[in-house]
């Protein structure tokens, strides 16, 4: 009788043990080990800039007449804040509603005043509050650069804290760390103004004091974790 020969496709053909094994699987009999870790770490810089919050509120017999007020009052603080150089001048949200029981209407205006010179900020919103601003807060914090900087330098700092724990922890273990996974890093967006305690100097003169507001250090967090692999050494 004669044999047929039986010819399958080369896709067809069982592989090898060793060509089946997916790229990134460890060799047999080196297990992998999964260690999940986290490390913050902070740093602290001082200040490089005041933000000044403040508002305009009137209150009138029409909103017309509550609204024309604020807008005066507003009008007359944002030229005088940038006549003052250094000085960044922004408006803030606007509201109009009933008071008093429907028997007034009531407007208010936000402004924001941002400078590096705590002096002249400061002198600017005691001007300001003579015209009949209300001050909301006032902050130290750090520019957009100076944060971005800081929480950089942060990241960086909670990274090396969570490698050498992971290195730590491996030998512990009778291990040796081979490679991270799923780093995550959060440092937050720009830190936010700290609010300062103000305190009104006395004054025997005649002249308006200003507030007054104590800087303090900006601390700037950031936090990493890591899905750390570990094997036998």
């Amino acid at each position: 009788m004669r044999r047929a020969l039986l010819m399958l496709p080369l896709a067809m053909l069982a592989l090898p043990a060793a060509a089946q094994t997916p790229p990134h699987a460890p060799p047999p009999g080196l297990a992998e080990t999964i260690l999940h870790l986290g490390e913050t770490a902070e740093i602290t810089r001082a200040p490089d800039e005041i933000v000044a919050n403040l508002r305009a509120e009137a209150r009138a017999g029409s909103a017309a007449g509550a609204q024309d007020a604020v807008n005066r009052a507003i009008g007359a603080a944002v030229a005088r804040a940038q006549a003052v150089p250094g000085i960044e001048v922004a408006t803030g949200g606007y509201w109009t509603g009933r008071t008093d029981e429907n028997r007034a209407w009531q407007a208010s205006q936000g402004l924001t005043l941002r400078g590096p010179d705590p002096a002249r900020l400061l002198e600017l919103v005691g001007q300001l509050q003579q015209q009949g601003l209300v001050t909301a807060g006032i902050a130290f914090g750090l520019t957009r650069d100076a944060a971005r900087t800081a929480r950089e330098e942060a990241s960086r700092l909670a990274l090396d804290a969570l490698q050498r724990r992971a290195r730590a922890v491996a030998a512990q273990l009778g291990l040796e760390v081979v490679g991270l996974r799923e780093v995550r890093i959060d440092a937050g967006d720009r830190p936010s103004p700290r609010p300062m305690a103000m305190a009104m100097a006395r004054s025997d003169s005649a002249r308006p004091a200003p507030p007054v507001a104590v800087a303090e250090d900006v601390v700037v967090p950031a936090m990493v974790t890591a899905v750390v692999v570990l094997r036998p050494r």
